[in-house]
This record gives structure tokens, C-alpha cells and sequence, in this order.
């Protein structure tokens, strides 16, 4: 295979990951933008502030129904143990506890690096209506160039990201020593 096949495949498949994810996003912009809109005038918050709060309250909540979910499952289908050694409720609340210290430091930082990505795709939006383009169009435009960035510092850049993410809220800073200390 040549250096030029190499490439139009890597950007057929660059392609291929970046349409589903401007249509996630799209749907995304929908369904919140009437509710980063609401959070602004009902707490007289700037743009800025309402667009932090929310992006912090999604990841937030997103982060805990996923680990209590995986908690629960992994709880659910391990092999029976003696019920001596087994967690009760209050050591399983302790752990969830101690996860959604891990889950407010991970909710923080990802709304950090999504609210870039946020003021990029207002940016071009706003450019885009300045060159007469409908809203529609520039909305399409906005998030499709930030999705475009995103997938390209995600893919190339800071490739380790998603998974050193996942390590840190399941997995970081707990110790396999037992939490009746």
C-alpha cells in the first residue's frame, strides 16, 4: 500500500468518526442550549458561567450513574463470597463516597476542556452569521469545526486521555486495603 492510499484511508476513516460525532454534538447543542438558557436567567449568569455550571452538573451526574451502575454490576455478578468479608451498604455508600471525590476533580477539569470547545464553535457560529449565513448553517458549521478540532487532539494529541480519565475515576487513588479502617 502507497503513502497516498495511506493517507485517503486515514481520511476516509477520519471522516467516518467525524459525521457521528457532529450529529451527536448537534443533538447535544439542541437539547441543552435551552437549558444552559434557562440556568443563565433563572441564576442571572453570564454565558460563561451558565455554560461551566452545566457542563460540570452533566459530567457530574453522567460520572456517578456510570460508576454506581459498574459498581453495582461488578457487585451483582462476582462469584459468591463468604458474607463475612462481603460489603454492606454502609461500605459500599463509603466507596461511592470516596469515587465521587475522584468524580467532582474529573467533572471539573472535563468541563474546563469542553467549555473550549463550546466557546470555539460560538466563535465560528457568530463569524459564520456575520457572513450572512443563516443560523442554522452556522450552527452546523460551529459545531462541526469544533468536533473536527476535538477529534483531532482526541485521535493525534492527547490520544491517552480517555483512558488515563477512566483509570483515575474508577480506579485512582483507592488502595486494596479494607475500608473499615
Amino acid at each position: 500500500m502507497s503513502i497516498v492510499e495511506t493517507i485517503f484511508f486515514g481520511l476516509v476513516d477520519f471522516v467516518f468518526l467525524l459525521i457521528p460525532l457532529i450529529i451527536i454534538s448537534f443533538i447535544l447543542y439542541k437539547m441543552l442550549s435551552p437549558l444552559r438558557l434557562w440556568v443563565a436567567e433563572k441564576y442571572s449568569l453570564s454565558w460563561t458561567k451558565s455554560c461551566l455550571l452545566l457542563n460540570f452538573f452533566l459530567f457530574f451526574i453522567f460520572f456517578v450513574l456510570v460508576f454506581v451502575y459498574y459498581y453495582f454490576l461488578g457487585s451483582v455478578m462476582a462469584p459468591p463470597i463468604d458474607p463475612e468479608v462481603r460489603f454492606n451498604i454502609i461500605d459500599d455508600f463509603v466507596v461511592i463516597l470516596i469515587a465521587s471525590v475522584r468524580i467532582v476533580v474529573a467533572s471539573m477539569i472535563l468541563s474546563l476542556i469542553f467549555y473550549f470547545f463550546e466557546l470555539l464553535a460560538s466563535f465560528v457560529m457568530e463569524a459564520t452569521q456575520k457572513k450572512g449565513k443563516s443560523s442554522f448553517n452556522s450552527q452546523i458549521i460551529g459545531i462541526s469545526v469544533s468536533a473536527c478540532v476535538f477529534l483531532i487532539l482526541v485521535l493525534f494529541v492527547f490520544n491517552w486521555a480517555l483512558l488515563g480519565l477512566f483509570i483515575y475515576v474508577f480506579y485512582g487513588g483507592v488502595n486494596p486495603l479494607p475500608l473499615v479502617i
